[in-house]
């Protein structure tokens, strides 16, 4: 069985001080971040410290060293691939060994290890749900605006809807009314059709339409051009689009 990734790590810098990451991680065969993991855990733990562009044993991890040798504790737990995280507490000493101020320490360091973790965890959550939020405002903002457009639509609409025909607006407003808010301008007259004038300038800044583009006109708009080209307000040029006819 092979020795702990922590003993190794504390044997060659005891052996081999100064040795920087990229070089612990060609003797360890492991990757670079899988060695800065470790060296970040062990210098938490004070058991090593930067020496120039490397590392080197502390008095502290001296001493654990040669504590891991006498005690010649059995590895408790095969070593995890390569891609997978490594935890201090699996390779340290047995729980069954008395406690220390060193394995305290181990107990501290993987501890303050898992709660860096977690508030990273916990950062990437915050930062994705703010994220969430501001496209959700958005989303409001745009819906707000749609609702006004249609509710200052409907304060100004005198009839029940843009577009109707003109007899079955008699029929249910009067002969009278028409005839009133036509001469106020609120309304035209076109050909069999009363359609507000505020929805007939929106409709007539749109042109020319293309042929294409005729499906994507609202129920109203194509009841619109079909009248106004009975009327022969809009024509079909070149077979493409269709356009006004000068008044």
């Amino acid at each position: 069985m092979s020795k702990p990734l922590v003993r190794r790590v504390l044997e060659i810098l005891h052996e081999n001080p100064g040795l920087s990451v990229k070089e612990l991680s060609t003797l360890l065969d492991i990757s670079v971040e899988r060695v800065r993991g470790l060296l970040y855990k062990l210098k938490s733990s004070g058991f090593i410290e930067r020496a120039g562009k490397g590392y080197m044993l502390t008095e502290r991890g001296l001493r654990f060293l040669e504590y891991l040798e006498k005690s010649k504790a059995p590895v408790h737990r095969e070593e995890k691939p390569v891609e997978d995280t490594t935890r201090i507490h699996e390779e340290t000493p047995q729980p069954n060994l008395p406690e220390t101020p060193i394995t305290r320490g181990i107990q501290v360091a993987t501890e303050l290890v898992h709660l860096q973790d977690s508030i990273v965890d916990l950062k990437k959550r915050v930062e994705a749900l703010e994220k969430r939020i501001v496209e959700l405002e958005k989303a409001l903002r745009n819906l707000e605006k749609a609702i006004q457009a249609k509710q200052k639509r409907s304060e100004s609409l005198v009839l029940e809807e843009p577009v109707m025909f003109y007899s079955d607006v008699v029929n249910k407003y009067g002969q009278v009314y028409i005839e009133k808010i036509i001469s106020e301008n609120k309304v035209k007259k076109i050909g069999a059709l009363v359609v507000d004038s505020e929805f007939y300038k929106e409709f007539r800044a749109k042109f020319p339409i293309k042929i294409q583009d005729v499906d994507k006109l609202s129920h109203h708009e194509k009841i619109l051009l079909d009248e106004m080209r009975r009327e022969a307000m809009v024509v079909l040029f070149a077979g493409r689009e269709y356009r006004l006819v000068e008044e």
